[in-house]
């Protein structure tokens, strides 16, 4: 379980700040609604699998005819039977993550929170879409030594520290349902291996989404240092990492806001945005000047020049 310390109710009075800021507006376009309700639940809803397999869990949410913004999930999943591989952010209504997806292999737990900035209230009608995913989970059956003797399941459910926050300014948490899921788990393989997520990063050709960087410096930030800062989503597989790369060195990780190296602001910057298939996408600022052999053969005859005058000055006097 996870543990309701002090920093935990630090972070969900930044959860409900975030909230807050995010259904300031609605206030004054909308009425509230009266019902508290809203329910988290998993697809697919069952399932047989083998030692070995790979499959997708989606978790998703509805809101009862509410209009919420803010979602933090809490999962718990049998450690000693499954594996969370990877957590995939791709088509998400969650656009502003407040705590990033984490997986805790050791302790079987899956956490994340974000927020929809404007509110979500359910699927428009008419949508073909399913248009409610929060997030989509890996899942691979652990390979063990020791051969199981019959069917065992593997439960994955929400823990009671989930919340779902409601869109009407007050940050107000929902009354909220959550349903799990029982995946029955076969005791030794039986034909070939799946491989669902797999063959979706195979499928995955299309890189993130066109995205700019901006350069920023403010006194509270950094000690006052310029930083940038960067953003971008991924319709398909979702996000992986960011690099960043200043003048002639190495791209390395990094994430957003990052500090600059070169406070000189006199180098190209590129920031690359991967996704889980591995496509990536550039964005880049150059320097606005930068200093060059013709800058300083300019600089030393515009010297010379000056020496000269004043030396023709200096012999006029005389």
């Amino acid at each position: 379980m996870i543990q309701r310390g002090p920093k935990q109710s630090k972070f969900r009075v930044v959860l409900r700040t975030v909230s807050r800021g995010f259904a300031i507006v609605a206030l004054f376009l909308s009425i509230p609604l009266f019902a508290q309700g809203a329910m988290l639940y998993l697809e697919p809803a069952s399932g047989e699998y083998q030692p070995g397999d790979t499959f997708i869990v989606e978790a998703r949410i509805d809101t009862e005819e509410e209009c919420i913004n803010t979602v933090e999930a809490n999962l718990n999943f049998p450690q000693d039977i499954l594996k969370a591989v990877d957590f995939s952010q791709g088509k998400s209504i969650l656009t502003i993550w407040v705590k990033p997806p984490t997986i805790d292999q050791n302790a079987g737990l899956i956490s994340f929170s974000g927020g929809i900035p404007g509110g979500y209230c359910g699927r428009i009608p008419g949508d073909p879409g399913v248009s409610n995913l929060l997030g989509r989970i890996v899942f691979q059956v652990r390979e063990t030594d020791a051969k199981l003797e019959h069917e065992t399941d593997a439960k994955v459910k929400f823990l009671d520290s989930s919340e779902v926050l409601l869109n009407d300014g007050f940050g107000t948490p929902a009354k909220l349902n959550a349903q799990g899921v029982v995946f029955t788990i076969l005791p030794q393989k039986e034909g070939p291996t799946r491989e669902e997520w797999q063959k979706e990063l195979i499928a995955d050709t299309i890189p993130p989404e066109p995205f700019a960087i901006e350069i920023h410096q403010y006194p509270l930030i950094f000690e006052g240092k310029y930083f940038i800062i960067f953003s971008t989503t991924d319709k398909q597989t979702g996000l992986d990492y960011f690099e960043v790369k200043e003048g002639k060195k190495d791209f390395k990780k990094a994430s957003s806001p990052y500090l600059l190296e070169d406070q000189a602001l006199g180098k190209k910057i590129i920031v690359r945005a991967y996704d889980k298939a591995g496509n990536y996408r550039e964005a880049e600022i150059k320097p606005s000047y930068k200093i060059t052999w013709k800058d300083g053969l300019y600089l030393i005859l515009i010297l010379v020049g000056i020496g000269a005058i004043w030396w023709i000055l200096k012999k006029t006097k005389k």
